[in-house]
């Protein structure tokens, strides 16, 4: 008798690599040497509004606050873009970040950016990853 595949059986996926060690590194040298760490913990501060009508008024674009939010949102963008093209192994990826707590806090502003730009694909990456995340932690 022939095996009978399941077709909704999720794929197994690949255990993580030196390389994605690597990848990984690096990204997270990147992240410091452009401030990501000390934007991040701005955006989990009061000085953060989620809303991002409320957030353009009392950080407007150009202003350190509007530059914090933006570099945090674009380092998650990259990260993503790199984990959309399999170039960074999903599982030790979201071992090292929690994606949808970041998404969550920023989403209002990535949303509103979006909309703002009317660039409907500023931030996909992001939240993609983020939702990915949210499957994989049921």
């Amino acid at each position: 008798m022939p095996k009978q595949v399941r077709r909704n059986a999720p794929k197994p996926r690949p255990k993580p690599t030196t390389e994605d060690g690597m990848m990984l590194l690096q990204v997270a040298q990147l992240a410091a040497l452009r401030g990501v760490h000390d934007a991040s913990n701005w955006v989990w501060s009061d000085e953060f509004i989620p809303d991002y009508a409320e957030f353009v008024k009392k950080h407007p674009r150009g202003s350190e606050g509007y530059g914090k939010a933006r570099l945090v949102a674009t380092h998650y963008e990259t990260v993503g873009t790199l984990w959309k093209n399999k170039l960074i192994n999903a599982d030790l990826l979201f071992d090292w970040l929690l994606v949808t707590g970041v998404w969550d806090r920023m989403k209002g502003f990535v949303l509103g950016e979006r909309r703002q730009a009317g660039q409907p694909k500023l931030g996909e990456n992001f939240q993609k990853m983020a939702a990915a995340q949210a499957r994989s932690m049921r």
